[in-house]
C-alpha cells in the first residue's frame, strides 16, 4: 500500500508546477480516499478469510471425525 501513496506523491511532485494548489490539494485528497478504501477492503477481506477458514477447518475436522467413527463401526 505504501508504494501506491507513494507513487501519487511523486506523480504531485512531478507535476506541481503545472498543477494550481487546490487541484494538488484535490489530487492529495482523492489518492487519500483511495489509500483508505483499499486499505479497508484488505482488512475487510482479511477477517473474512479467517472466519472462512475457520469454517472449512471445523467442517473438514467433522467429516474426518464421522468418516473415522464409520471406519470403527464397520470392523
Amino acid at each position: 500500500m505504501y508504494v501506491y501513496a507513494q507513487a501519487s506523491t511523486n506523480k504531485i511532485q512531478e507535476n506541481a508546477g503545472m498543477m494550481t494548489e487546490a487541484e494538488i490539494e484535490t489530487v492529495e485528497s482523492r489518492a487519500d480516499v483511495i489509500t483508505y478504501t483499499v486499505l479497508a477492503e484488505m482488512e475487510h477481506f482479511q477477517r473474512n478469510r479467517v472466519v472462512d477458514f475457520e469454517v472449512y477447518m471445523q467442517r473438514y475436522l467433522h467429516g474426518q471425525i464421522a468418516f473415522y467413527r464409520q471406519v470403527c463401526n464397520v470392523m
